[in-house]
């Protein structure tokens, strides 16, 4: 079954470098469960125990929490060849810090954290390559978590959102691009209400900065929108 799956995992930043025949063979060692979700399903619960961290194959998932208000604070989204969970899992906290709920149907591969924290008794290259994978992964990530909480400690909702959009631009390299997030999901990441954000975004654009059609958006003035944040 994980030979369907091969061209996907052959992308994914963990198996950077290695061959699909690699990964085919490593495959008995790591005993992964692909599972499967219907949109909306819980995949993860916060507080679930946690030894394992998930390789999206199909579709998409949202990583949340929720404040004590009930508010939904999503974390991140996360679609074919990316991973979820790995820094928690890397940092052996032992339960699952955040709830993932499947954004549409999807099918993701989880693996068992600790055959990527230490060489196999075979101490082969690629597991040794797999091992550098995972700590550029979660440096990586941990850089965007440090972007994200910048974001939130902005209080000026035009701030926030010229924040975002500059860091797609720069991530892009294209002053067009496509989020990976609705319009509610966006508020929710941003921590803002839905409806002041839209006019806010609103506004931006009549002021020539910026255009949008749903989750596409371009940035017409670069320098207007670098001086926003």
């Amino acid at each position: 079954m994980i030979e369907k799956w091969l061209p996907i995992l052959t992308r994914c930043g963990i198996f950077e470098g290695l061959q699909a025949s690699d990964i085919l063979d490593m495959m008995p060692c790591f005993q992964p469960a692909i599972k499967t979700y219907a949109k909306d399903d819980i995949i993860i619960r916060i507080g679930d125990l946690q030894d394992t961290f998930g390789v999206v194959l199909e579709g998409e998932i949202i990583v949340q929490k929720e404040d004590y208000s009930g508010n939904r604070l999503i974390m991140g989204t996360f679609g074919p060849t990316e991973l979820f969970g790995e820094v928690a899992a890397f940092a052996k906290i032992g339960t699952w810090p955040n709830m993932v709920v499947a954004n549409s149907r999807c099918q993701v591969l989880f693996l068992p954290i600790v055959k990527f924290t230490k060489p196999c008794c075979k101490i082969c290259n690629a597991h040794q390559l797999l091992i550098e994978n995972m700590l550029r992964i979660v440096s990586r990530k941990a850089l965007i978590m440090n972007n994200r909480i910048s974001y939130l400690k902005v209080k000026s909702m035009r701030e926030k959102l010229a924040a975002f959009l500059y860091e797609q631009h720069q991530m892009t390299g294209n002053r067009t691009f496509m989020i990976p997030m609705n319009r509610e999901q966006l508020a929710d990441y941003l921590n803002v209400s839905r409806p002041s954000m839209s006019r806010e975004l609103g506004r931006i654009r009549d002021e020539g900065v910026i255009d949008f059609y749903r989750s596409s958006f371009t940035i017409k003035d670069i320098e207007a929108l670098r001086r926003m944040h």
